[in-house]
C-alpha cells in the first residue's frame, strides 16, 4: 500500500499536509522521499501548497502581524530563533519600529533548548494553517498557488489539481505535452514515473528559487528606502 492510499478519501490531502508540515527536517524528507517515489503527482502537490516557517516569512509585513496577533508573541520569537543573525536580519527590517524591538529583544534573550524551538516552529506553522481554515488569513491575498481545491483528492487521482489553483499544468500535462510533440509512446510506466520524479526535483528548484526571489525583492525595497 502506497504512504498516501490512506488519505485518499475527502479531506485526507489537507490531514497530509499537516502531517509534513509539521514533523522535523529528516522524518520530513524521508516521508516527502517516499511519496514522490510512490505517488509524484501527490508529492508535487504537497510541496507546492506546504507551508513553512522560511515561507511565512516571506509574507508581508501585515500578514505576519495578523499572525503574531493571533499567537503568544514569545512562541513566535523562540521560533525565529532558529535562524542564523543574517536571516533575522533581513526579516526584522521589513518590521516596524516598535515590533523590531519586540522580537530583536526576545531573539536575543535566552537560550531555548532545540526542541523548544522545534515545538514553536510547528506551533507557528499549525496557527497560521489553522488561520487559513477560519478565513482570518485569506489565500488570495498573500499566495494564491496555496489555496487547496476542493476534493483535490479526487483530481489528483484523475490527474488534476497542479502546483497552482491558477491552472497550471500538473507533472502528467508536461509529461503527455512531451510525448505528444516529440512522436514518442511513454508506455514502460517506470519512463512515465522517471520522468514525473524528474519534474518534481524541477519543481522544487523552482519553489525555492521563487521563495529566494522574494527575499532580494524585500532586501531590494528596504536599500531603495534608505537610499
Amino acid at each position: 500500500m502506497a504512504m498516501v492510499d490512506r488519505y485518499k478519501k475527502s479531506g485526507g490531502f489537507i490531514q497530509l499536509l499537516q502531517v509534513i508540515e509539521t514533523c522535523g527536517p529528516k522524518k520530513r524528507e524521508q516521508f516527502m522521499k517516499i511519496i514522490n517515489e510512490e505517488t509524484p503527482r501527490w508529492g508535487e502537490a504537497i510541496t507546492a501548497k506546504m507551508l513553512s516557517f522560511e515561507k511565512i516569512l516571506s509574507w508581508s509585513p501585515e500578514a505576519i502581524m495578523e499572525i503574531t496577533a493571533q499567537m503568544n508573541p514569545l512562541a513566535f520569537g523562540t521560533a525565529l530563533k532558529s535562524l542564523p543573525q543574517d536571516k533575522f536580519d533581513v526579516f526584522a527590517a521589513k518590521l516596524g519600529p516598535q515590533d523590531r524591538r519586540k522580537f530583536e529583544q526576545i531573539y536575543k534573550e535566552g537560550s531555548p533548548a532545540a526542541n523548544e524551538i522545534s515545538a514553536c516552529l510547528m506551533k507557528v506553522i499549525n496557527e497560521t494553517r489553522l488561520m487559513f481554515a477560519s478565513g482570518a488569513l485569506k489565500f488570495d491575498k498573500i499566495d494564491p498557488d496555496l489555496a487547496i481545491p476542493d476534493e483535490i483528492e479526487s483530481k489528483l487521482e484523475k490527474g488534476g489539481a497542479g502546483p497552482s489553483s491558477g491552472g497550471n499544468r500538473t507533472a502528467d500535462d508536461v509529461v503527455k505535452e512531451a510525448s505528444a510533440s516529440s512522436g514518442i509512446q511513454l508506455g514502460n510506466p517506470n519512463e512515465v514515473d522517471s520522468l514525473r520524479r524528474k519534474i518534481v526535483e524541477l519543481n522544487n528548484v523552482v519553489m525555492a528559487l521563487k521563495k529566494d526571489n522574494i527575499m532580494m525583492k524585500d532586501k531590494l525595497d528596504k536599500i531603495k528606502k534608505i537610499a
